[in-house]
């Protein structure tokens, strides 16, 4: 009975306080995470989003921002949170994701390899994270010191809103819409608020959700 009565409370917790419960459109469900090296957070953020990306890809379209809370100086040059090592690996991030356009799968694969021991881009301004995914090194270094800065616009564009908004890296948006509520879920319970949206859904044939607590 205490269990039961746990259970209720969290649900409601869980899925209560929203305005606006997470839902799918057209069958799928789009994801922008808002990550910056160097962030312990993220760190842990990312080992949720690995395992609930591999059992629902079919349904996710994700998207990666790394950007966090950098800060553009009147020069242009830009101020990030942890420092030029976090600006440096934050462009070699959107870089890689640009020449990994569609493929979300070696996306959440590279991501995964940059936010975990030895970050590698972070701390040994190291590309072995993208030769893992077979990119082309050459096409990394021609972005990092050319085409990139044309990455910078949308990543600070998506970052400064949700930050204003959600005030929190990593920041989890979903299907263009940000909402705090809906972020809190996801950080905490990622896995739990993805199967649940989906279950809604019959479509998705997605059913035998789990809470987790």
């Amino acid at each position: 009975m205490v269990y039961l009565a746990t259970l209720i409370l969290t649900l409601l917790h869980l899925y209560g306080t929203s305005a606006t419960p997470l839902q799918t459109v057209n069958g799928t469900i789009s994801i922008q995470i808002g990550t910056t090296a160097g962030c312990p957070d993220a760190v842990r953020f990312m080992t949720q989003v690995v395992p609930t990306f591999a059992k629902y890809k079919n349904f996710l379209n994700i998207e990666f921002v790394p950007w966090g809370r950098a800060i553009r100086n009147a020069d242009g040059s830009l101020t990030c949170q942890f420092g030029e090592p976090g600006c440096w690996a934050n462009r070699v991030h959107r870089c890689v994701l640009s020449l990994l356009s569609g493929n979300y799968e070696a996306k959440v694969q590279y991501m995964s390899c940059e936010f975990t021991e030895p970050f590698p881009a972070f701390r040994q301004r190291s590309l072995s994270c993208a030769r893992s995914v077979g990119v082309n090194l050459i096409d990394v270094d021609y972005c990092i010191s050319t085409t990139g800065d044309a990455l910078e616009g949308r990543a600070e564009e998506i970052s400064r809103a949700a930050v204003a908004t959600i005030n929190f890296i990593p920041f989890v948006i979903f299907n263009n819409n940000i909402d705090v509520n809906q972020h809190r879920q996801a950080y905490q319970r990622f896995d739990s608020t993805i199967c649940f949206a989906l279950a809604d859904d019959p479509s998705t044939g997605i059913t035998h959700c789990r809470l987790e607590v």
